[in-house]
């Protein structure tokens, strides 16, 4: 496989460190082996079936996209492999009229993506090579939106920094040549544009990149010139975990699942396209054996680098094992540490695992980790809101949006817990027994130590009729539960010696509780405190009582709501908890309690459609 140099320049290091603190503007396509990042190629599909065509082809949706939208898009085999990587972008009308879909990717592939489609082309979609045509610039960082607005005074400018990922717009005005489109298209993990002017307009062309250069010097955004320009956004994209073909994976090699993509790049509504069959039942029956993950090495030395196996080789651990394959790597100036990619099998690829991976100067130490290495600072705080909005669409009967706003939260944030736990119970609650055990599958890579993906796993083959597996997650739910100690025997005897001595405890405060009540039959810390105990003791009927009556004398005590919901559910009145969860939510959202709100949203949501009230 191709990479570039093993160890970064420092001049390339501090052009970094200064586009994640800023940004950065580059002039692109002057390296004609420069990688797609600096050099990139177009595909145009054109005619009234060009989106249809596409559709069928590619591995994400095409015809469900609006005019000016966009997103990410692969090429496979039947067989499920990955062949070629791209964003998609369907064009805007004043920029295309008709329907026309612009196909981004290294210039070096895009003749031999343009000849696999064309030979399943029978309709009267024009493919059409226009890399020559268009000439690239690109603003990424922090900063971007700004200096787009300040040194843009076209039309359309002002509301560019709104726009989302993939989304074109035809830029007009200000001295523009015709057809100035600009793609809202990140190369560095942070928001991003990429302009493309039509290349005979030379003069507007070189007028343009003074004008960028300009604002992004007056703005502290980095201006990457020369043999700068690759260097730097090699090391940005390995930061921001974005695969690349060649560097990465070798076409035809993986199966798209490998490469962790496909909740990027598949659309699993759509209808058929090549590769469909295996990718789906990847998805439905079973993970894949090696997974791409990251991997941060222990010191802050970049020499580092120039001792591991080339991209491609087998990864071989300190002890003989192998444990999968390297790819892309670089020294990070934002984690100030070694950084790589690698594919690594079940057994080696769990979130903060350390390998000791053997060099000439002995044993280097590298921290497993989900990729991205970087994220932009808005993205966990979106996909947050993705997660809350997904329980909301839930909580009204709307699964498949919330499926989907789940799905595009864990693209944002790969290592979102609530998420994966959300999703799969929304999937196991709409009987896709065989899909939500994926997805705790992949939560517990991520959350090794947690039990309750297992107490998750034993309800779903238990479900499916797998008696055996779903003793086995049982089993092992209750030794992650008391994970200090050794065996599940050891495990089940402290559970059981926590259990009496809390039952203990349990009936002095009962006594301690019933006495205040003697005197105060309504004091509500005595009922709230009578309610806990009586659960402890599995007096589920009179928790329930305590519980309800401490809600209605203190009316917006939150932690309230959700015992006394807790305490219907071990009463198997579902119905009722759920419309108790309701009104303790309301309490809770307008005093502000966080901890129960966010219990309360939980434990609806475990309740399932099926029990909604």
């Amino acid at each position: 496989m191709s990479a570039q140099a093993a160890v970064p320049s420092q001049a390339a290091l501090d052009l970094a460190k200064q586009a994640r603190n800023t940004g950065l503007f580059a002039a692109l396509g002057r390296d004609p082996n420069g990688t797609w990042l600096d050099n990139p190629g177009a595909i145009l599909t054109s005619g009234p079936e060009a989106a249809e065509f596409l559709h069928g082809q590619i591995t994400n949706d095409v015809t469900g996209l609006a005019k000016g939208a966009g997103n990410f898009n692969a090429r496979a085999t039947k067989a499920g492999t990955l062949v070629q990587l791209f964003s998609t972008h369907r064009l805007p009308e004043d920029y295309a009229p008709g329907d026309a879909v612009l196909l981004l990717l290294e210039r070096p592939r895009v003749a031999a993506l343009q000849a696999d489609l064309d030979k399943y082309n029978f309709t009267d979609a024009k493919l059409e090579d226009v890399s020559e045509q268009l000439r690239w610039f690109a603003l990424q960082g922090p900063q971007a939106p700004a200096v787009a607005v300040a040194a843009l005074r076209a039309s359309g400018a002002e509301n560019w920094a709104a726009a989302p990922e993939g989304s074109s717009r035809v830029l007009a005005g200000d001295g523009l040549p015709d057809k100035t489109l600009v793609i809202c298209r990140s190369l560095t993990g942070d928001p991003g544009y990429l302009f493309a002017l039509p290349s005979n307009s030379p003069d507007a062309c070189e007028a343009f990149e003074m004008r960028l250069a300009q604002a992004s010097k007056d703005a502290g955004l980095a201006v990457l010139e020369g043999v700068n320009v690759a260097e730097v956004l090699e090391i940005l994209r390995v930061e921001a975990g974005q695969v690349r073909i060649g560097a990465d994976v070798l076409p035809m090699d993986r199966v798209v699942p490998e490469t962790g993509l496909e909740q990027e790049v598949v659309s699993y509504s759509k209808g058929c396209y090549l590769g469909q069959e295996v990718i789906a039942r990847i998805r439905t029956y079973g993970s894949v054996n090696q997974a791409l993950r990251g991997l941060i090495f222990d010191g802050a030395n970049a020499d580092i680098l120039a001792a591991l196996p080339a991209p491609g080789t087998e990864l071989v651990l300190a002890d003989g094992k192998k444990a999968g394959q390297w790819a892309s790597r670089t020294y990070s100036p934002t984690l100030g540490a070694p950084i790589a990619f690698a594919f690594l099998d079940r057994n080696h690829r769990t979130q903060n695992q350390v390998l000791e991976i053997p060099s000439a100067s002995g044993a280097l130490k590298a921290r497993v980790r989900m990729l991205p290495f970087y994220r932009a600072a808005d993205r966990k705080s979106r996909a947050a809101f993705l997660h809350d909005r997904a329980l909301q669409l839930f909580s009204n009967h709307k699964d498949e949006e919330a499926v989907h706003l789940l799905e595009e939260a864990l693209r944002l944030d790969p290592a979102f817990n609530e998420a994966y736990e959300a999703l799969g119970v929304i999937l196991g609650r709409s009987e896709r027994f065989h899909e939500a055990i994926d997805i705790f599958k992949r939560l517990e890579e991520v959350a090794p130590d947690e039990p309750m993906v297992h107490t998750n796993l034993s309800y779903f083959y238990m479900r499916l009729g797998d008696k055996e597996t779903a003793e086995n997650h049982k089993a092992q739910a209750t030794v992650k539960k008391f994970g200090q100690f050794a065996g599940e025997k050891a495990a089940e005897a402290k559970a059981a010696e926590e259990l009496v001595a809390k039952k203990e405890d349990a009936v002095r405060k009962k006594a301690m509780f019933e006495e205040v009540l003697e005197i105060d039959a309504e004091d509500p810390l005595a009922l709230f405190g009578l309610g806990n105990a009586l659960l402890t003791l599995e007096d589920y009927a009179g928790a329930e009582r305590a519980f309800a009556k401490a809600s209605e004398t203190q009316k917006d005590n939150s932690p309230a709501y959700l015992a006394h919901g807790k305490a219907l559910e071990k009463l198997g009145r579902e119905a009722d908890a759920a419309a108790v969860y309701k009104k303790g939510i309301e309490v809770a959202s307008k005093k502000g309690d966080l901890m129960p709100l966010k219990d309360m949203e939980h434990r609806l949501l475990l309740l399932g459609a099926a029990k909604r009230g």
